[in-house]
């Protein structure tokens, strides 16, 4: 059975934790705001560590203005409705067939 001391004694050591993660946690912030160069490093570190799994758009894409034909433009909208990244699907993919068809 658990005297009140003991309880007392648990609820102090839970305090002192939260004490020491809660110091911890300003160590943090307080190297963050006037010594950036750390978390810098840290920050690079954990990049050059962990590689990306997947590619970003930009690195797969490239932005490229060009003139198409009104009536192209209303079917290729048409047909992708309010999908995100479906009409740069279907231009994509007309272009490839189109360059294999030609180009192979």
């Amino acid at each position: 059975m658990s005297t009140k001391k003991d309880k007392f004694s648990g609820l102090l050591s839970k305090k002192n934790i939260g004490a020491e993660k809660n110091e911890a946690h300003l160590q943090s912030a307080h190297q963050s705001l006037f010594n950036e160069e750390p978390e810098i490093k840290k920050t690079e570190e954990k990049k050059a560590e962990s590689p990306r799994k997947k590619k970003l758009f930009e690195e797969e894409y490239s932005r490229a203005t060009f003139y198409i034909e009104n009536d192209l433009l209303k079917q290729i909208k048409k047909h992708a409705g309010r999908t995100k990244g479906e009409k740069t699907r279907i231009v994509n993919e007309a272009i490839h067939q189109y360059l294999d068809k030609y180009y192979s």
